[in-house]
């Protein structure tokens, strides 16, 4: 299953690429970094790389209003803690039918 982030501004969905390795380290680095308090400054910027190479440029990135900013942060920081904590860690019958 891929993770990924999505909104609406107007009438147009907006999709972003999926949870990887590069934006768990994005997070990661965030959360190292003292002066970085909470998911809301721990995942803007992995928030930013998510919709990177999108329909969803840097603007309307920045247009989105606080609500729809915070749903996508404390998603992402969700992903996150999910992938730190193994909940997402595949089981031996998902590797098995992967193979």
């Amino acid at each position: 299953m891929q993770n990924i982030l999505s909104f609406t501004q107007g009438k147009k969905k907006y999709v972003s690429k999926p949870f990887d390795f590069e934006t768990m380290c994005i997070i990661n680095d965030a959360h190292n970094e003292p002066s970085k308090k909470g998911p809301l400054t721990k995942c803007r910027e992995a928030v930013d790389y998510m919709f990177e190479g999108t329909e969803a440029t840097q603007d309307v990135i920045n247009s989105l209003d606080v609500t729809t900013h915070t749903r996508l942060c404390l998603d992402l920081w969700q992903m996150y803690v999910d992938v730190i904590s193994g909940k997402n860690a595949p089981t031996p019958e998902a590797e098995t039918a992967e193979n």
